[in-house]
């Protein structure tokens, strides 16, 4: 039994390493284009843009491993049921469970290793990549002038442009935000503009047809029409490394996502208490109660104001209040976003590592209900399930993230759902050879050719 366990487990790892290839390929080749535009048309150095490429590896690491389990069960136990070697298997007096409970283990360290991997090293990659990305703008401006995005790298200079054309260097729709120290601030716009490089390091930007803003330290406000303005914009002739201590939700450990949660609902907290009080003080303080401590002289003493004078100071006051109360409760509001936000990444850290195990107790039970061992099949039935999968996946963190959903049913309930599909199947295969009615792809298509050959033969004969 223990060479048969092993020889399972020896079936599934080439195919499932040949997954993995085929999957990291498929989604590199995006990237792949996005990297050689920083080559060829921003003159990012290749070593630099080399060294991105390894940092956008983990990001993919997390996501590929799991399909590559599925794709290679999907392989390695379709082989073996269409060279009947289960059927062998069954009439040595060997169960499924025989040939399912190897594969679980190798599953269960694997899901183990990713866990471990998305919270010590793939936050720690994201954060790298997301730096190096921020000190190529520096060193290349033109490499983080995004239309329709604000770019702030740019040192006293933040750029907003509408359309880009990096083969011209020509730009439409400009909004440039200068801050340059011992000068009044500026706002300049113009409907469209050109980038000349002058030097190793400076970039001038050719405006026309736009105007120019300018507000002086003693809130002096001008406002100027121009045909051609031109702005110099000085660059890094080298690479700048920053170290920067913000993180996103992907740049950080379960572990810190858990403290900023724990710190958000204390702040969510305090912030209701606010609320409470901001919402009674003006009630308690017409009634003369004291709340906490304070006697809320809120309103003067009524014979001091005229009855029209003391309307008008209650009215501006209740709305005043009204206004922060809303204020307050934005920011609780965008509080309990963020929770839900970050509680979604905590448990996608968990919950797709999961899915290597319910990929196995699923992939299984498919395979044996495949009557070929064709790889292109198994990884045409892989690419479904994963795209079933992950839709789940997508639409589950949406709907949390608008706090429709919990978090944990969000990211849970795909492999709550396959997982139990997956037993059922299981289960079923140990009373029937093919739990699933799957069809024979390559004895339809013998059928849809001998029928072909067949009309040919006809009308052949008929001419």
């Amino acid at each position: 039994m223990k060479k048969l366990q092993l020889y399972a487990v020896k079936e599934f790892i080439p195919p499932f390493i040949l997954s993995i290839g085929v999957f990291t390929f498929v989604m590199l080749l995006d990237k792949l284009l996005d990297l050689l535009e920083m080559i060829v048309s921003k003159g990012i150095p290749m070593r630099t843009v080399g060294e991105i490429f390894i940092l956008l590896l983990p990001s993919m690491v997390a996501v590929v491993i799991p399909m590559g389990v599925l794709a290679g069960v999907l392989i390695a136990v379709g082989r073996l049921s269409s060279d009947l070697e289960i059927t062998a298997m069954k009439a040595s007096g060997a169960s499924i469970f025989n040939l399912t409970l190897p594969l679980i283990t190798v599953a269960v360290i694997l899901a183990g290793v990713l866990v471990y991997f998305n919270n010590n090293i793939l936050p720690d990659a994201n954060h790298m990549a997301r730096n190096l990305l921020l000190d190529v703008g520096t060193m290349r401006p033109t490499a983080r002038i995004i239309p329709g995005m604000f770019v702030d790298d740019i040192e006293n200079y933040r750029i907003l442009v509408g359309e880009k054309d990096d083969l011209t260097g020509e730009l439409r729709h400009i909004v440039i935000h200068e801050n340059i120290p011992g000068r009044p601030r500026r706002t300049i716009t113009a409907l469209y503009g050109t980038m000349e490089p002058v030097s190793a390091n400076r970039l001038r930007l050719v405006l026309h047809n736009g105007q120019m803003h300018e507000l002086s330290d003693d809130s002096a406000y001008r406002a100027l029409d121009y045909e051609t303005y031109t702005v110099e914009v000085t660059r890094s002739a080298e690479l700048v490394r920053r170290d920067r201590d913000s993180r996103g939700d992907r740049e950080m450990s379960s572990r810190q996502m858990r403290a900023l949660v724990d710190s958000l609902k204390t702040v969510i907290s305090s912030m209701e208490d606010s609320l409470t009080f901001m919402a009674l003080e003006p009630i308690s303080t017409l009634q003369g109660v004291t709340i906490e401590g304070r006697s809320g002289a809120l309103f003067p003493p009524a014979d001091s104001l005229t009855a029209r004078s003391r309307f008008n100071q209650a009215r501006n006051f209740i709305t005043t209040r009204a206004a922060e109360i809303r204020m307050m409760n934005d920011l609780v509001s965008a509080s309990l976003r963020n929770i839900n936000r970050f509680s979604v990444e905590i448990h996608k850290k968990y919950s797709i590592p999961f899915a290597c195990i319910v990929f196995i107790m699923l992939g299984v039970p498919l395979a044996l209900s495949t009557r070929n061992s064709s790889a292109g099949l198994a990884l045409g039935m892989s690419l479904i399930l994963i795209l079933v999968y992950y839709l789940f996946l997508i639409s589950g963190e949406q709907l949390a993230d608008r706090g429709i959903i919990s978090p944990f049913l969000a990211m849970w309930a795909p492999n709550i759902l396959l997982g139990g599909l997956g037993v059922f199947l299981t289960v079923r295969s140990l009373y029937e050879g093919h739990p699933v009615p799957l069809p024979d792809v390559r004895a339809i298509i013998t059928r849809i050719g001998q029928r072909r050959m067949r009309k040919l033969i006809e009308r052949s004969r008929k001419r």
